[in-house]
């Protein structure tokens, strides 16, 4: 009963339905704009019933087969990814998809095994362990996109609020101590044994004492936002992909596109205006730029009307309007050598520049956390021969420090801009880096065409909200293509556009001062957790030894 080779219809019925219940509690395929969040309070307990009598080997396997589940489905555009843009055949690109959703199964392969064997050598019940275990092996478990089960929550406001204590593991922990506690009830229920009723007062008390900490936090906050100055933002996304799936009127257009927009959002009353991530393309632009040139030329509705225009005028970031604008684009300087056989003459850079209305630089921020193969390549020097193998794959270089863009261009003072470009707003310790440059208002610019129409999408949104939470912060959130959104500092969704359209979302920000506990502990909750699983085990271990 303990094996894979052999499962029972039983056991294989719990497993799918743990798996699944989790994973639609994330945007899936079925429910790309939607996530079944309450499902992640009852998901497991399948699986804790299907745990339960196993040896230590079957646990592992058994959990190893649902994490699989869960991560393979949550994860299913990854194939997209890799046929489209790595240029693997459709078979390769979905061996790609089961082994990542494998490497992840491994989380739920320990947290099985670790409940078999604390159950079996400590006194502690699962209410504490299933919990405690869940929040340290998911903290201690590397991933490319880190995706945490606190997350499925973001749409639960009032229990979301003890992020600014703890972070999303806190979150994590409530959910596993909720499932441990409904099972351990059916199962009392279903054997006729003794109810737990006091592991049941403490999960209640817990829940109650979120609840409280939410409802007032959130009073607070909004409080402290209404009194706040603002700075009315205008998010663009013009909807324009990455070039290798455009077509060519597209790519011409794409700039006029993010232009007419930017204009539209100036006359709604934007302050300050926000491309996503790559949204210039029209040429790298020189990292040490001082100036860009502002085209006075009359916007066109496409490219091929723009007759007479110079090249200046086509290459412009800014026309036909005045406002200062935030983008990102690839920006170069010249290098000594080459990096690698077969390297070019300059080094690039995934940048975000702030111009004033003039067009003068008033602010860059180099990417400095990169996305392996999207945007380097680990041991290119010494294998330069891979980007043959991908040739989608990037060549940048990191930046070399982790700054706040900080300008004076709205008569309000100083207003610092905590820039987090793609991949680094899904990581809380790096947004808890920058939060020490004190920023006002958190943005971030990114560009999803990596994942296609895919639920990619709104996972990557609601991966990002925590960080509105953690550093009590506004957060604005612009994309090439994908879902663009403003995020209040209680980590409401105000605004959001739909994916597929051209669309701007104009916002009041409020300019708030931050400052939370875990902005100051960090992640110290899932390393205690983390230590304590380890320390538990390990007495337990050694107490069989010495027995």
């Amino acid at each position: 009963m303990g094996r894979l080779s052999r499962p029972a219809p039983r056991d294989l019925g719990l497993c799918v339905v743990a798996g699944v219940m989790t994973f639609v509690a994330f945007p899936t395929a079925a429910f790309p704009s939607l996530n079944l969040w309450p499902l992640l309070w009852i998901s497991h307990v399948p699986l804790l019933f299907l745990l339960r009598g196993k040896t230590a080997r079957g646990a592992f396997w058994w959990g190893f087969l649902c994490g699989t589940i869960i991560n393979t489905g949550g994860y299913y555009w990854i194939g997209h990814m890799l046929e489209t843009f790595g240029g693997f055949p459709a078979w390769l690109a979905m061996l790609g998809t089961l082994i990542h959703g494998m490497s992840l199964g491994i989380i739920w392969a320990f947290w099985a095994w670790l409940l078999n064997r604390l159950e079996a050598t400590t006194s502690w019940s699962i209410e504490w362990t299933a919990p405690l275990v869940m929040v340290g092996v998911e903290y201690a478990v590397p991933r490319v996109f880190p995706a945490y089960m606190g997350n499925s929550q973001f749409a639960f406001p009032l229990v979301m609020q003890i992020v600014d204590l703890f972070g999303v593991a806190a979150v994590t922990f409530l959910l596993y101590r909720v499932n441990a506690n409904l099972y351990t009830w059916l199962l009392a229920w279903r054997e006729g044994s003794a109810r737990p009723v006091r592991a049941t007062m403490i999960t209640v008390g817990l829940l109650a004492a979120t609840f409280v900490y939410g409802g007032v936090r959130i009073h607070q906050i909004d409080a402290q936002a209404a009194a706040a100055p603002t700075l009315k933002v205008g998010l663009v996304e013009g909807d324009v992909g990455i070039f290798q799936v455009e077509t060519q009127k597209r790519m011409a257009d794409h700039l006029l596109i993010q232009q007419r927009l930017s204009a539209e959002a100036e006359a709604a009353g934007a302050e300050l205006i926000v491309w996503a991530e790559s949204a210039y393309r029209q040429i790298q632009l020189p990292r040490q730029a001082k100036k860009f040139g502002v085209s006075t030329r009359p916007l066109v509705a496409q490219a091929s009307d723009d007759v007479g225009a110079t090249y200046h005028d086509r290459m412009a970031p800014i026309r036909g309007f005045s406002t200062p604008v935030l983008f990102g684009s690839t920006s170069v300087e010249p290098m000594d050598a080459p990096r690698w056989k077969g390297d070019g003459k300059y080094r690039g850079f995934n940048s975000a520049w702030l111009l004033d209305g003039d067009g003068t630089v008033a602010g860059r921020y180099d990417k400095v956390y990169l996305l392996v193969f999207g945007e380097y390549v680990p041991f290119a020097q010494t294998f330069p021969w891979i980007y043959e193998m991908i040739p989608a794959a990037g060549a940048l270089d990191p930046g070399e420090r982790l700054e706040v863009i900080e300008a004076d261009l709205w008569g309000k003072g100083p207003v610092r801009l905590g820039v987090l470009i793609c991949y680094e707003g899904l990581l809380p310790s790096f947004a808890n880096g920058l939060a020490e440059g004190k920023p006002h208002l958190l943005v971030n610019i990114t560009n999803d065409d990596w994942f296609g129409r895919t639920a990619e999408r709104y996972l990557h949104l609601i991966l990002t909200i925590p960080r509105a939470i953690e550093h009590r912060l506004p957060f604005v959130r612009s994309t090439l293509t994908g879902v663009s959104a403003v995020v209040d500092p209680v980590g409401r969704l105000v605004k959001m556009t739909e994916p597929t359209e051209p669309e701007i979302l104009v916002w009041d920000a409020p300019l708030m001062q931050g400052g939370t506990l875990y902005q100051s502990i960090g992640d110290t909750f899932p390393i205690l957790c983390l230590l304590l699983t380890i320390g538990l085990y390990a007495r337990g271990r050694w107490g069989q030894s010495a027995a």
